[in-house]
């Protein structure tokens, strides 16, 4: 079983704007470093945009599916 810290660093955002925000929120951790909450509270932003990139990107890959089939 995979924990979620090697899932995470195997993990490389495909959008450029959530690659940006992914840096930001890890220069802002880096800088909470002792303060867990803080640090929980900001890697769930980065979870949610983990999965919001991951939507975004299955709702193209459908519209292309879709594209392909009217065609």
């Amino acid at each position: 079983m995979t924990t979620k810290n090697s899932e995470e660093e195997e993990y490389e955002p495909v959008l450029d704007l959530v690659k940006e925000q992914m840096e930001k929120l890890d220069t802002i951790i880096s800088k909470f470093g002792g303060q867990p909450d803080v640090q929980q509270k900001l890697q769930s932003a980065k979870d949610a945009l983990r999965a919001n990139e991951e939507e975004i990107m299955n709702y193209y890959d459908l519209t292309d599916l879709a594209k392909r089939k009217l065609n």
